[in-house]
């Protein structure tokens, strides 16, 4: 009898049928390519153009800081110079007021205005028959009234209330 091995033709014959035959693969070596750096370089490209715009920014930040500074410094020239004229004004319109003196602006008129001075017997006065008097109206308000005023408040109050 024959008993069941690898190497009986009924073994063989299962394997040539049903398994595949097993070949030998021959393994290639092949380049692996280097790794690509131009992500590197599109993140670094990113980052300088970021760090540039960041530097114009402050760049222009300091430019306008500047520019206000003067401009801030201009300001306040004009406002001293705009205080010490407006100081010059009320003196020189100080002394103007002065300077019209009653003597020169009679002189004035009677030289060349060709005016006269008035005589006493031009000089004509006013009598008045009845004195004048002031009168001043009430405003209303007294005390009398004030208190009478509260009172009937109150009153109307207590009656609203019962």
């Amino acid at each position: 009898m024959m008993t069941a091995s690898r190497e009986s033709v009924a073994y063989q014959q299962y394997e040539e049928r049903f398994m595949p035959a097993r070949r030998e693969v021959k393994r290639e070596l092949h380049e692996v390519p280097a790794p690509r750096r131009r992500k590197k370089a599109k993140v670094r490209g990113a980052a300088l153009a970021c760090l540039g715009v960041v530097g114009i920014v402050a760049v222009y930040i300091l430019y306008c800081q500047m520019q206000l500074t003067q401009l801030t410094a201009q300001v306040s020239a004009q406002t001293n110079k705009l205080d010490e004229l407006t100081a010059e004004s009320v003196s020189l319109s100080s002394k103007q007021a002065y300077s019209l003196n009653m003597d020169e602006i009679e002189d004035y008129a009677v030289k060349n205005l060709g005016m006269v001075k008035m005589e006493t017997s031009q000089i004509e006065y006013v009598e008045l028959t009845n004195p004048d008097t002031i009168t001043v109206a009430q405003s209303g308000v007294s005390l009398d009234a004030l208190f009478a005023g509260l009172a009937r408040s109150f009153s109307a109050v207590v009656e609203y209330i019962r």
